[in-house]
């Protein structure tokens, strides 16, 4: 299956869930689909063969998976970015990936730090 068919079907299968306004964008440098999550109305795009983005998620899924205080503390930054009108990259705003960087940075930068550093072998997202 090539990248826009699979772009396709996972624009069919989020339209039927917890998502809302989908958008297929197949000119961009990565093709993707990009919707909002109904309850929070935070923006999620989804992308195919993007293997970067791939060990980014898995990466993030290994830090959240160890430190559960991780995934509220970024919906809390991506929320207040929202409502400040900050979080939009594309009219000069910061990138969703730059507010979880944020939080990372904090937790492991604390006085008793809560996360490693990423080249800490003390993470596996392998």
């Amino acid at each position: 299956m090539h990248q826009p068919d699979v772009l396709l079907v996972v624009k069919e299968s989020l339209s039927t869930s917890l998502f809302i306004n989908l958008e297929a964008d197949f000119h961009a440098r990565v093709p993707a689909v990009i919707c909002k999550e109904k309850k929070s109305g935070l923006v999620c795009k989804v992308s195919a063969g993007n293997e970067n983005a791939h060990q980014t998620t898995c990466y993030l899924s290994a830090l959240s998976s160890r430190e559960p205080v991780l995934l509220p503390l970024v919906m809390g930054l991506r929320r207040w970015a929202r409502i400040c009108e900050v979080d939009n990259a594309e009219v000069g705003g910061l990138p969703p990936y730059a507010f979880a960087l944020m939080v990372i940075y904090f937790l492991q930068k604390r006085k008793e730090p809560l996360l490693p550093t990423y080249l800490n072998s003390e993470v596996c997202f392998w």
